[in-house]
């Protein structure tokens, strides 16, 4: 998937998702009705909508990474996280930023977003897993919704500005640049300081989900100390703790919390240890330049060093993260003996499917690959990583038709897939098809609440139909009453604020 995620900087799109599949367009159909003050107190229902609104909007952020095997990693353990969680009021989102900088946030209707920083940051899955339960907990409390109207009543111009610019990109995208409100929403924790009574239930309720979810109730209090000590010498603190303060009598709290729960092993788990290894050769690594002096030399010296040091499952990572590496710097001939020598100890291993494909692709050698995705796909059929993969190495090779069949049965159960959706609109261009490209780059545009372009796109497709293309007249005509419908429903919010 290298060479189709490096496009999704969105030049086209920005020059010119994945909100949970339960709220399909038929369920837009029954937006919510605005009252005079319909942001002065929110409804679960205003609050969800909302929320999808924003996410739609970080949707069409170049920061925000749809990488397939991230996406599915930390959706599973959200999700995960979720099952063992009480006063949940609609299905939970949860994506990742690519930002160096140690963070994690939450906004409207279940939706939360991470940070490669604090993915590359934290020791161990239960790490990462005490910051999602507690921005979880947030959710679940309603602390977001909650200290919505304190903040709009202490600074209610500065408060409706920020709502209100996400809303105007919705209306007029050329207004607001999306990565500009994207990152001040993330970085901010969308202008709300939570109380402390608000990180205190946070703490006790994420510790509670941890705990219930297998997860290592101790790894709260680590994560803390581990931040605290390393803003103890800066100048300024890291936008987790701007929102989350780390005061001492904080982890001591969590550390007595924590007592409570039977203290047992915990092994590493080498999903976590392989999507941080991917995270730092592929993103965290190309955000922070390398100290003066250092080359990918040094990389590679500092890598076999570990390597040598280390056993079992963080070895194997270590590995994994060489092989991301060599294929990156087109080093094929030795990538494809370290791929050999790991394929062999994990032969169905997803991760390293996806970087045979790349590996493959890289050399133009299409038809490995898609042997053997191919394969795996029979195994496991409609697979986010296995699908794009194989739909994107199809397009790599030209095989638009094959591309097009694979792409629309996969977004029949995946409607608001961002990346299968790129690649659809990618595969109709390629094979000429301008009335399917338009109407699938409409729905790219809607999935990022572009509504006004996407009825744009949408009139585009119906300009390229004959007289005789009834049924599909009717279904594009049905399509742009929908975004009509949205695109009322932003301008109704916006004048409600």
């Amino acid at each position: 998937m290298r060479s189709v995620l490096k496009n999704l900087a969105f030049g086209a799109l920005c020059a010119t998702a994945c909100v949970s599949s339960a709220y399909s367009m038929a369920n837009d159909n029954e937006l919510p009705n605005l009252g005079s003050s319909a942001l002065t107190v929110l409804s679960i229902e205003k609050e969800k909508r909302l929320g999808e609104i924003i996410y739609e909007q970080f949707q069409g952020s170049a920061n925000v990474t749809h990488d397939p095997l991230i996406k599915e990693y930390i959706n599973d353990l959200g999700n995960r996280l979720i099952t063992h969680t009480a006063d949940v009021k609609f299905p939970f989102t949860f994506f990742v930023v690519n930002e160096p900088t140690i963070n994690a946030f939450a906004f409207y209707g279940g939706h939360i977003g991470i940070q490669t920083g604090l993915i590359y940051h934290a020791d161990t899955e239960s790490q990462l897993a005490s910051v999602l339960s507690h921005e979880i907990a947030h959710v679940t409390q309603r602390h977001i919704a909650r200290r919505k109207e304190a903040a709009s009543n202490a600074a209610p111009l500065t408060f409706a500005g920020l709502i209100g610019a996400i809303l105007l990109a919705a209306v007029s995208p050329h207004a607001v640049m999306a990565g500009m409100f994207a990152t001040q929403a993330g970085s901010q924790q969308m202008m709300i300081n939570y109380t402390r009574g608000n990180e205190q239930e946070a703490d006790r309720i994420g510790m509670q989900i941890l705990a219930e979810a297998g997860y290592d109730p101790n790894a709260s209090a680590e994560f803390f100390s581990k931040l605290q000590e390393q803003s103890r010498y800066r100048t300024t603190l890291p936008p987790f703790l701007q929102t989350h303060p780390v005061p001492d009598s904080r982890i001591t709290d969590a550390r007595l919390r924590a007592l409570q729960y039977e203290r047992r092993f915990f092994s590493d788990n080498l999903d976590f240890l392989l999507i941080k290894a991917r995270v730092n050769a592929r993103f965290v690594d190309v955000n922070n330049s390398r100290a003066d002096g250092e080359t990918k030399t040094d990389v590679f010296t500092a890598l076999d060093s570990k390597i040598s040091k280390s056993s079992n499952t963080k070895k194997f990572a270590f590995q994994y993260e060489k092989l991301l590496r060599l294929v990156d710097s087109k080093r094929y001939a030795e990538a494809e003996e370290l791929w050999s020598e790991l394929n062999l100890q994990a032969p169905q291993n997803l991760f390293l499917l996806d970087t045979y494909t790349d590996l493959k692709v890289a050399q133009k050698d299409y038809e490995p690959a898609i042997k053997a995705l191919k394969q795996a796909y029979k195994i496991k059929p409609n697979n986010s990583i296995v699908t794009l993969n194989l739909a994107n190495t199809y397009l790599e090779a030209e095989r638009q038709k094959e591309a097009i069949e694979l792409l629309e049965y996969y977004l029949l159960a995946k409607p608001k897939d961002f990346l299968g959706t790129q690649l659809l609109t990618e595969a109709y261009k390629q094979a000429k098809n301008m009335a399917k490209y338009n109407s699938t780059k409409a729905e790219l545009y809607a999935l990022m609440a572009r509504y006004g372009e996407a009825i744009t796109f949408t009139d585009n497709a119906m300009s390229f139909l004959g007289k005789n293309d009834n049924t599909e007249i009717s279904r594009l005509q049905a399509m742009k009453r929908q975004y009509r419908k949205r695109l009322d429903y932003v301008q109704d919010l916006r004048k409600n604020l």
